[in-house]
């Protein structure tokens, strides 16, 4: 899925092909490509002493042995490495000539990743801070408090630098996909297919953020004990988020299949089901493999509404993302028939 879209994405306007010899990256660039990654460092070097066997920012050393978590920290931690690569390639000229599913691919993971943890931890904090008296962290946490302080910083930080650095990337390497207006899109042989597509992934994404507003609101139900213990203003503004995301990639999907006249440039409502895509497919995802990987998932305390809920938003963000690889697909054609003289490398 993933894939078909980033070479659809690969085709450079025939008159405005991205230069990529000569000169440097520029200042503002190389500021934000060592501005993210200064925001990785905390991140990476906690991991590193954890993968060392080291148990600093723990509480319950005991705990920091689990062997399960030693694979789930070495994989976190090649992802934040990943990132580092990819903002770097953002950056520097021999980035352009990546092939783009290289550097897509990770980013738009990294988008849906990031995207609720930009907005959420920050004013999440602050809300339960200044209104409520219950602490950031269960009392029973392993991990030490200033961790997820580092952590979820940094985070935010590299969201801001990763999203900066692709937008200066694109812009240079895929010009057109900036300029060209939504109703000015050709619609190919499968337009009846990506709007039923479209439709459908609507339904499930309404579905979705109907139950993450719900628990967003204070509602309770569906959720197990174990998550009633740490829910509190951060994670209560993240579903809220995670309902509003989904509602985007939806509304924006809708406005490209029927070519509207709002908004006016296509990259904006790309950039809405790109962002909301990402977001509810990633996540879900997560949850959905973090579930199988539990032993007592399909016990008498798993939550069928929250699972139900998690598989109509993994429905709704997979079929976002194949009805934006379908249109991006054709578009992709129909620039090469329309100028032979289209490169599909930058």
């Amino acid at each position: 899925m993933v894939r078909a879209i980033v070479d659809a994405m690969t085709v450079s306007a025939p008159l405005r092909p991205a230069p990529v010899a000569g000169g440097g990256p520029g200042r503002l660039r190389l500021g934000v490509c060592l501005a993210t990654v200064a925001a990785c460092v905390p991140y990476l070097t906690i991991k590193l002493a954890w993968l060392s066997g080291s148990t600093v920012g723990w509480d319950d050393p005991e705990a920091a042995k689990d062997s399960a978590l030693y694979v789930g920290n070495a994989i976190t931690m090649g992802m934040d490495a990943v990132a580092v690569a990819v903002v770097v390639a953002f950056t520097f000229r021999w980035g352009l000539r990546l092939p783009a599913w290289l550097v897509l691919t990770p980013m738009w993971i990294g988008a849906g990743l990031l995207a609720p943890i930009v907005v959420a931890v920050p004013i999440g904090a602050l809300v339960q801070t200044l209104f409520s008296s219950a602490p950031l962290t269960a009392s029973d946490n392993p991990l030490q408090g200033w961790v997820y302080g580092v952590v979820y910083t940094g985070f935010s930080f590299q969201a801001v630098g990763l999203i900066t650095a692709f937008v200066l990337y694109a812009r240079r390497r895929w010009p057109d996909v900036f300029t060209v207006r939504t109703k000015d899109v050709p619609r190919g042989a499968t337009h009846s297919l990506q709007a039923l597509l479209a439709y459908t992934a609507t339904v499930f994404a309404l579905v979705f953020a109907a139950a993450q507003f719900y628990w967003a609101f204070g509602g309770t139900s569906g959720l197990t004990a174990d998550e009633l213990d740490y829910r509190g203003a951060v994670q209560r503004l993240a579903d809220g988020i995670m309902g509003v995301l989904a509602l985007v990639g939806a509304a924006a999907l809708v406005a490209i299949v029927r070519r509207g006249a709002r908004p006016p440039r296509f990259a904006v409502p790309l950039a809405g089901v790109w962002l909301g895509a990402g977001t509810t497919f990633t996540w879900t995802l997560f949850e959905l493999i973090t579930k199988l990987g539990d032993p007592e998932f399909l016990d008498s305390g798993s939550a069928s509404a929250l699972n139900l809920s998690g598989l109509a938003g993994l429905i709704a963000g997979l079929l976002m993302g194949v009805t934006g690889a379908v249109l991006l697909t054709e578009r992709d054609a129909h620039a090469q028939s329309a100028s032979p003289t289209a490169s599909r490398t930058p």
